[in-house]
């Protein structure tokens, strides 16, 4: 079996998938070829670098600005596509660019992490270029109006079955919808024991633990929050994971706090500081929302980017699995709300339950391998049909 995997540099949350799904798909079928393409560096590494960058800035602006961005969302969101428009042509520009590779590595499955990826590849398999099952990710919990595009993809992976109507609205047949979930890491399906990850990280056993992530870009005033957690009237600990920014390492390190802290830089067990944490705190990315619900981990949301994070913020809200925090309902009003009123961490924690999906990847994994048998055996029984029926010799 030969899986490829399409995904693109626009924040880190479509490479995340596609690891997670490269990871699983080998650990399940060891005699399988799995293969990540980043289409934007494969097309060209100055493409890749521009399109990151511009991402990047354009998020960090846009963030300042957020409801104006939102709106702009919006609007954008509920425009109808044609053939003309500037993203059609760039998905035909996108797609002549990406047939080469394909041909060269004749999969036998497609998966693409993002959805512009999916519309160059869905162009290709409507026209004939490309005769293999494919596979669309939907890596945040909303379904954007340019899936409406790809139409001939066998199946799209959604965050939940609760989107249904959001289908229905887009014209999407939800019998070829999945609700696997969002691929994460297999780690995040183990739920180590909390005491003894408080051991392991030198944690005081009893205090309220608040963990706060800064995301994969940076994004968010973490000092700001810690501020904030410090006027809280009861004690509590604080684990700050600050990733590959090291500013924010020395700057969070070099802060003076009365509750007692721990700061981590870039970390390869970032499950096992979620079991030691009784809650998170951090902008509402689709992974790290993945991550946080399958570990069972209530989150208190902040500061999302404007766009898909908004609607993460209105699923888990909606669902009852999460806190949105605003300028009049504050960081310490939420962990009040968590950790001085008995039952509403009980409570949330039923809630997540309901809609974390920690076996996704696993369960997509297998259902592509089935999907790439039953289209083997199909081929065979077609070529075995249509050879020529030999004459019996009777001597």
């Amino acid at each position: 079996m030969k899986l490829l995997i399409i995904t693109a540099p626009l924040g880190n949350g479509h490479n995340a998938v596609a690891g997670a799904i490269s990871d699983c798909f080998t650990a399940l079928y060891p005699d399988a070829s799995c293969e990540i393409l980043d289409m934007y560096e494969y097309i060209s590494p100055h493409l890749k670098k521009a399109t990151a960058s511009g991402y990047f800035l354009s998020m960090k602006t846009l963030s300042h600005f957020h409801d104006m961005a939102s709106t702009v969302y919006t609007r954008q969101d509920e425009k109808d596509f044609n053939e003309y428009t500037p993203s059609r042509l760039a998905d035909a520009f996108l797609a002549s660019r990406l047939r080469r590779a394909i041909d060269e590595y004749a999969p036998d499955c497609i998966v693409c992490t993002m959805v512009y990826a999916a519309q160059a590849v869905d162009l290709l398999k409507g026209h004939g270029a490309i005769a293999c099952p494919c596979y669309g990710i939907i890596t945040d919990f909303t379904v954007q109006n340019y899936w409406e595009d790809v139409e001939y993809f066998e199946y799209i992976v959604a965050p939940s079955e609760y989107l249904q109507p959001q289908f229905t609205r887009r014209g999407i047949d939800f019998s070829r919808v999945l609700p696997f979930g969002i691929p994460i890491r297999k780690q995040f399906q183990i739920k180590h024991d909390k005491l003894e990850m408080r051991k392991k990280f030198n944690l005081d056993e009893t205090l309220p633990t608040i963990l706060i992530m800064s995301g994969g870009m940076g994004f968010g005033d973490v000092p700001e929050y810690i501020a904030s957690i410090e006027q809280l009237p009861f004690p509590v600990q604080i684990l700050v994971i600050c990733g590959k920014n090291e500013k924010l390492f020395e700057k969070v390190c070099a802060m003076q706090t009365r509750n007692p802290i721990k700061v981590f830089e870039y970390v390869n067990n970032v499950d096992e500081i979620m079991d030691a944490a009784d809650c998170l705190l951090s902008k509402p990315g689709g992974i790290t929302t993945s991550e946080s619900l399958a570990k069972g981990l209530p989150m208190l949301m902040i500061h999302p980017l404007p766009g898909v994070e908004d609607r993460n913020v209105e699923f888990l809200q909606a669902n009852g699995a999460a806190i949105y925090i605003t300028k009049t309902w504050q960081i310490s009003d939420a962990i009040h709300l968590l950790f001085q009123c008995p039952g509403r961490m009980d409570r949330l924690k039923a809630s997540i339950e309901t809609i974390a999906k920690p076996h996704a990847a696993q369960d997509l994994c297998q259902h592509i391998a089935h999907t790439i048998i039953n289209t083997e055996e199909h081929i065979l029984s077609l070529i075995h049909i249509s050879e020529p029926t030999r004459p019996i010799s009777i001597s």
